[in-house]
């Protein structure tokens, strides 16, 4: 499936494809992906009109100590759905 602007190769592409057909992303699972500028990517993806959102999560580091985390996912109805 293709969605403008963005090409299916592409880093902002893929993302979309993965939260339009209801998955999440976070920073970490992104990078497993070869996708390094996360953030950036999600920037563009808002600026072409999708609605994505960020959940922070709780979890613990290797140290037992609380950390936070973003995970992304596009709303449904958004402009371009």
């Amino acid at each position: 499936m293709k969605f403008p602007p963005f090409t299916d190769n592409s880093q902002s592409g893929e993302i979309l494809s993965i939260l339009a057909a209801g998955g999440t992303l976070t920073h970490r699972e992104a990078m497993q992906l070869g996708i390094m500028c996360f953030t950036a990517r999600i920037t563009e993806i808002r600026a072409a009109g999708y609605n994505v959102i960020c959940h922070m999560e709780t979890s613990k580091n290797k140290h037992g100590k609380p950390i936070k985390y973003g995970r992304y996912s596009l709303i449904k109805g958004g402009s371009h759905e």
